[in-house]
């Protein structure tokens, strides 16, 4: 966890032991321990409790899911670059040459350039324009024999799946939990602990802590949330590692 996630973990806690001190200073005994107030004030906790469960589950299922798809493509054009590379065997010297170089460049473009501007939700103008030579050049090339001219189409092919894979992770970097779950999130957490301070007879250290010890367990499960909610910016995000294994996979074909 960062210095700043942590900051803000602690700021919460804090807040949380603000609002139970105010809470039990300032609002009146007799509200808290009239029966139809207190009442009312239950059913609304383990209502909103029941939200901030389903709405987090959710949010949680949904940003895991966008991990995933995003690992899964990245690995398919992994594999999908060691295809291509294994296709240009049986091409002739100059055209295998020229396509593997290209090949190689672009796989150190996306590593190096491209994974830190998807981290700031961008994407790398000279990976695309690599790609693009990648498929001129391939779709230029003409093999003389019926062998060649078949690892020249099936090269081809490996390329699209590249591309495929590539749009695909392009479309991952924009992934994350909306907005509209965030608010819903984020308000829910507030009256789920505003209301359990609510409920709090007197200012005893067993109430400093539980309330604390609940803001605490509720800021840094969002905290956590937080940080899978960028498949490719965010703390928990999905790493070049099958780009870097088709790099090493290059040197031995």
């Amino acid at each position: 966890m960062s210095l700043s996630a942590v900051a803000i973990v602690m700021a919460c806690v804090i807040s949380s032991v603000f609002i139970l001190v105010v809470m039990v200073r300032y609002i009146p005994q007799r509200w808290r321990e009239g029966s139809v107030l207190k009442d009312g004030i239950e059913h609304f906790s383990t209502l909103n409790r029941t939200l901030f469960a389903f709405i987090l589950a959710l949010s949680i299922v949904s940003a895991g899911a966008s991990l995933n798809r995003a690992t899964d493509e990245v690995s398919n054009e992994g594999a999908s670059l060691v295809n291509l590379y294994w296709a240009t065997r049986p091409l002739p010297v100059a055209a295998r040459t020229e396509i593997r170089e290209a090949t190689r460049r672009y796989t150190t473009t996306v590593i190096e350039e491209e994974w830190p501007a998807m981290a700031a939700g961008g994407s790398s103008a000279r990976a695309q324009q690599l790609y693009d030579d990648l498929r001129r050049v391939l779709q230029d090339t003409t093999g003389e024999s019926k062998q060649e001219q078949t690892f020249a189409r099936d090269s081809l092919v490996a390329l699209r799946e590249v591309g495929d894979a590539r749009r695909a992770r392009m479309l991952a970097v924009s992934q994350e939990v909306p907005n509209y779950l965030w608010i819903g999130l984020i308000l829910s957490a507030i009256l789920l602990v505003a209301t359990s301070a609510l409920q709090i007879q007197s200012l005893t250290w067993p109430g400093i802590v539980g309330i604390g010890g609940l803001a605490l367990l509720v800021s840094g499960v969002l905290t956590m949330l937080s940080a899978m909610n960028h498949p490719f910016g965010g703390g928990i995000h999905v790493e070049p590692d099958a780009l870097k294994f088709a790099l090493s996979r290059f040197s031995v074909i």
